[in-house]
C-alpha cells in the first residue's frame, strides 16, 4: 500500500530529489530555481495522520475491553472474594498495563494530531503566499506590455 509519505520509485541510478529542484542546480544559495511545494502531498500526508489516529483510537478501545474482561474473568474465579475485590495481583497488573498504555495512546494521539494540524497550516501558508505572489507578478506593469 503506497502511503504519501512514500518515496517515488526510481530504476538505475540513485538520486536525491527536493521538491522540483533541478537535479542539474547545483547547491548553496542563490540561483535561479525555486523550490515547488506539494500542497497536495502534504494535505494527503496530513489527511493519513488524522486517520491513524482515528485507526490508534479503535486499537486502544479493543486494549481496554481485553484488559478489563480478562481482570474481571480473574477476579471472578477468586475463592472468597467479590468479583470485583482484585484479589488476583495479576488482575491489578493487567488494569495498571491498561492504565499506562492509556497514557501511551493518549499521548500518540497528541502528536499525531499536532503534526496533522502543522501540515496543514504549512499546506495553507503555501497555498495563500502563492497566491499573494501570483497576484503581486500580474499586478506589475512593464514597459514591454
Amino acid at each position: 500500500m503506497s502511503t504519501p509519505f512514500d518515496a517515488p520509485q526510481h530504476s538505475g541510478s540513485t538520486q536525491t530529489r527536493l521538491n522540483s529542484v533541478p537535479a542539474d542546480g547545483g547547491g548553496g544559495g542563490g540561483g535561479g530555481g525555486g523550490t515547488n511545494v506539494d500542497t497536495q502531498r502534504l494535505d494527503q500526508a496530513a489527511n493519513a495522520l488524522v486517520e491513524l489516529r482515528g485507526d490508534t483510537e479503535n486499537a486502544d478501545n479493543g486494549a481496554d475491553d481485553d484488559c478489563l474482561s480478562a481482570s474481571r474473568g480473574l477476579n471472578k474465579h477468586s475463592a472468597g472474594g467479590m468479583a470485583e475485590a482484585g484479589s488476583w495481583a495479576t488482575a491489578g497488573s493487567l488494569v495498571t498495563m491498561d492504565v499506562r498504555w492509556g497514557s501511551q495512546v493518549l499521548n500518540l494521539k497528541s502528536l499525531l494530531q499536532d503534526i496533522s494540524d502543522k501540515l496543514h497550516t504549512t499546506s495553507g501558508h503555501y497555498t495563500r503566499t502563492e497566491k499573494e505572489e501570483q497576484a503581486r507578478q500580474h499586478s506589475i506593469s512593464t514597459p514591454f506590455g
